[in-house]
């Protein structure tokens, strides 16, 4: 990881980092230079010599051009080398300098876009080096840094908010010396032509220089205050987002709305307020460089008119001129940007400081740095305050004896968790030490300290990504080495280049980052066994079993699988059968209703691929729309979504929103009633179905679609309608339009459903609905099934696959936390701090789990926070705490033989 900080001075830090990138440009530009002069001077030669024709006087009818004569210096020789020239006629002189002009304003174009290409590369460069640096720095924050910073914020600023700053680098010291002397050129070219036509351009630039700059104090003032006031916007809207389920459950969304619309109308002020002294600083400059023109054609007309100036001079100065405005307006932009950036630059860094990052560690030297197992943990007059100076643990001196299984004891919010959160290193900023074999605790690095301890608190961080990334998460510590490898292509030698000139890691995401040895594995093809052995352990297996179940097998799939799944499905039929459980699954069948699937399905037949066929659209499908019409369906349909629709807006009418009864019984979602309760009143008043709109009936066919008898029980089926249900399957398929092949997958019992979950290719068929302990049974069933057939193991990789969604929200608590601690787990470390990590679990689930942690963590050393001293029974050693300090044991607890109780030193004691 990167431990390379910001520069407190911004054009220090672009310099420093941009040096050669800068001076090559700036040759560049220097080099323009001659061509740029030659352009202005054009035009004068044009008018005079080839117009005026004062380069054909006495009668002459040709004129040398481009005779130039180069003399040599005396330490050459001294000699000159002339070249002739062209002789030309007026009209062909006249054609050469206007080409030679249209090649000029080429040349001086290329020069532009090479300079404007480089240093737009030079900044996005730049901005990705700046943006690395602040996440690297992100990440090296104290914990207790890390746990006041909002998300929403941090982001805004890595994302946002440098990127005016990446901009500006390519124009921090080229633009400048670019307009400067592009500016300076045309300066010079007018005072060569006329002094005073020189010095009024001279005076209305320096009017410019330093008015505009002076009128743009409070632009810069608006500007401040608007950057920080849409940071705290994006900081509370990401509070918001994440609070979204207290804000529905509270029911306070027009209390967040009001706020929101406060703070959006102060922002909408701040931004009214800049716009106007904007456009007013505009309007003046503007103004400066359009009067310019009027003191050219007066003053310059006059010294024409009194032959102290020639009309070719005249006209070169004016065009001259027009080149002038725009630098200067430029450079006055530069100047207030660069004022602005590095306002925005200093804010930035300020909140990237040296005083919130870890102290500078020890240990990075590998493993043989790192203290030796079993090493005690010694706590040398620990005190920790929270920022407002409150004591959170006091002056606490004791001595942990390693290996051994720890529990600390107190209430919630005492000093077992402070403590608990030392040794986790998610607290580093105390008074007193912490030794772990005589090495301070905060002195490790974070590499070594990873290596030796893991913590698992009560809210489990897991990222986006599937359940074996977020188990893998704490194994992906091995840098793969790339500098013995050579790049495979141009584009990845590219990659890598900028990669370097950039600042950022040679390394991609895509290589081996696995710490093999960490794991005790010695390759991949064991990863996953010890992977489901720490899922096995945190009570996760069956849940990973289920997720493989849900899954789809990878379109990749070999055949040889797949026809290992299809096999599987004969031999659970026979299961079942042999079992007496057939009668508990009801099959797909062509020639019969599936009165345990839903009516959608009985007509499809098949599983959607797409979206084409998805229930929320089925109703609108074209194709299957003319097969219900043409079978006399869509008045029965709708009827029955009518019937769905009223009875159970009548059950629910009562039930609070997310009550259980609505998830399983309830076709409407909640955030729908009040759209189907203006439906049902509307027909209702009509009194006729037909009466209705194409969209409302739509919306009570796909509910009618989604109706299952035995399961919703309204009783809206029967044998008749099911029979025409069967006559619109067979129309369905075979009618079915060739280009709708892609869009489902019809049921077959001699293939392999790739668009269907593995469960459904496995049962094929719906477990009945209303028989107790119908579907664990079965479920049993298949499951010893497949444990035969070798097919368990397959299923819970593909389970490992699973998709967790942002922050781990797909997965229940419980869940998480398993994951969590699995993560933990698999890279076996010396110590594994518990602080609440158990509390989502049921009492029995949380013993059972602890238990195997334990047997897990035998001969290591397991430090639980309990809040029961009753479960601290057979720990090897108890640290009980009342408040912010370490107590005796609770009374009636009694020292066994081979356990040790800590009490408090004289320091500890309660005065």
């Amino acid at each position: 990881m990167s431990t390379t900080s910001l520069d407190s001075n911004l054009f220090r830090f672009i310099w420093r980092h941009s040096r050669r990138d800068q001076i090559a440009i700036l040759c560049v530009i220097f080099a323009s230079l001659p061509f740029y002069w030659t352009s202005l001077d054009i035009p004068k030669r044009i008018v005079n010599d080839a117009l005026l024709g004062q380069a054909f006087k006495e009668g002459r009818t040709t004129a040398t051009l481009f005779d130039w004569t180069f003399s040599l210096p005396d330490w050459l020789g001294g000699a000159s080398i002339a070249l002739g020239g062209l002789e030309l006629e007026q009209m062909n002189y006249l054609f050469v300098l206007s080409g030679l002009f249209l090649l000029l304003v080429v040349i001086n174009g290329a020069f532009k876009y090479v300079i404007n290409i480089s240093k737009g590369i030079l900044g996005e460069r730049m901005l990705r080096r700046m943006r690395f640096t602040l996440f690297a720095t992100l990440l090296r924050f104290k914990p207790e840094e890390v746990r006041i910073v909002k998300p929403a914020e941090i982001s805004s600023m890595i994302k946002d908010e440098v990127e005016p700053i990446g901009e500006f680098v390519g124009d921090a010291f080229i633009l400048p010396v670019f307009l400067g002397t592009q500016a300076l050129t045309a300066l010079l070219f007018i005072m060569a032509q006329n002094v005073w036509l020189g010095l009024v351009a001279l005076g209305i630039i320096l009017v410019q220089a330093f008015v505009i700059p002076y009128l743009r104090r409070e632009q810069l003032r608006l500007a401040r205050m608007r950057q920080i006031a849409s940071r705290k916007f994006a900081g509370r809207i990401g509070e918001i987002v994440e609070g979204a389920p207290a804000v529905h459950i509270h029911g306070t969304a027009a209390y967040n709305e009001a706020e929101i619309g406060g703070r959006l109308g102060d922002l909408f002020h701040i931004r009214v307020d800049l716009f106007r002294r904007k456009f007013a600083v505009k309007y003046l400059n503007n103004f400066l460089a359009q009067i310019t023109p009027f003191f050219f054609y007066s003053i310059g007309g006059y010294f024409a008119l009194k032959g102290s100036l020639d009309i070719g001079q005249l006209v070169a100065v004016i065009a001259a001129y027009r080149d002038l405005p725009p630098p200067i307006k430029e450079l006055i932009d530069w100047d207030q940007n660069r004022a602005d950036v590095t306002i925005k630059y200093q804010q930035v860094v300020s909140q990237f400081s040296a005083e919130r990052l870890a102290r500078p560690a020890i240990g990075d030297g590998g493993p043989e740095s790192e203290p030796r197992a079993p090493a005690p943990i010694s706590i040398d007059g620990l005190r920790v305050v929270d920022r407002r100076g409150n004591a959170l643990l006091e002056n606490m001196t004791a001595t942990i004896d390693c290996p051994a299984h720890v529990a600390l004891v107190g209430a919630s919010g005492s000093g077992r968790d402070i403590l608990a959160k030392v040794v986790g290193r998610q607290i580093t900023e105390y008074r007193g030490a912490v030794r772990l074999g005589g090495v301070e605790l905060r002195a490790l690095s974070e590499t070594a300290a990873s290596r030796l301890i893991a913590y698992a608190g009560a809210e489990p961080p897991l990222f986006s990504g599937t359940i074996r990334d977020n188990v893998l998460y704490s194994l992906r510590r091995r840098v793969p080495e790339l500098s013995n490898k050579p790049a495979s292509s141009p584009a990845e030698r590219l990659r890598r280049a900028e990669a370097e000139r950039s600042g950022n890691p040679l390394a991609t995401i895509d290589g081996d980052w696995i710490d093999y040895a960490l794991a005790g594995v010695a390759g991949p093809d064991e990863l996953d066994e010890v992977l489901l052995d720490a899922l096995q352990t945190t009570g996760m297996h069956e849940e990973v079993y289920k997720f493989g179940l849900l899954g789809k097998l990878p379109e990749d799939s070999r055949g040889e699988l797949v026809e290992r799944f299809i096999a599987a499905r004969r031999a659970i039929r026979e299961t079942l059968s042999r079992k007496e459980l057939s009668k508990l699954v009801e099959p797909f069948d062509p020639a019969r209703y599936n009165t345990n699937a839903t009516i959608g399905e009985n007509l499809l037949f098949g599983v959607p691929v797409g979206d084409r066929f998805q229930l929320a659209q089925m109703a609108a499908e074209s194709h299957l729309r003319g097969v219900l019409e043409a079978e006399a369906l869509v008045e029965p349909l709708a009827e029955i979504g009518f019937r769905i629709a009223e009875t159970t807006l009548d059950t629910f009418k009562d039930l609070p929103p997310g009550h259980p009864l609505f998830e399983r019984y309830s076709l409407i979602p909640t955030e729908s009633f009040q759209e189907f309760q203006r439906l049902v009143e509307g027909m209702k008043s009509r009194s006729a179905l037909s009466l209705i709109s194409a969209e409302g009936r739509n919306k009570l066919i796909g509910l009618a679609l989604g109706y299952i008898e035995p399961r919703h029980r309204i009783g809206l089926i029967d044998r008749l309608f099911m029979s025409r249900v069967l006559r619109a399957r067979a129309s369905f398929r075979r009618h079915l339009p060739r280009t709708y092949a892609e869009s489902i997958e019809l049921y077959d019992p001699d293939r392999f459903m790739m668009a269907a979950p593995i469960s459904d290719n496995l049962l094929f068929g719906r477990i009945a609905f209303g028989v107790a302990g119908a579907e664990q049974r079965v479920w049993q069933a298949i499951k010893a099934t497949l444990v035969e057939l070798g097919l368990d193991k397959v299923i819970l990789r593909l389970g490992l696959d699973y998709e967790v969604g942002p922050g781990g929200k797909l997965l229940f608590a419980p869940q998480r936390a398993a994951v969590n601690l699995a993560r933990c787990l698999i890279k076996r470390p010396e110590v594994l701090v518990l602080d609440g990590a158990l509390g989502v679990f049921g009492p029995g689930e949380a013993k059972i789990i602890a238990d195997r942690i334990r047997a897990k963590m035998a001969g290591r050393t397991l430090i639980v926070t309990l809040a029961d001293p009753k479960e601290a029974g057979d720990y090897d050693q108890v640290l009980a705490f009342e408040g912010g300090r370490l107590c005796y044991e609770p009374e009636g607890e009694a020292e066994r033989p081979g356990r040790r109780l800590v009490t408090p030193s004289a320091s500890d004691t309660v005065h």
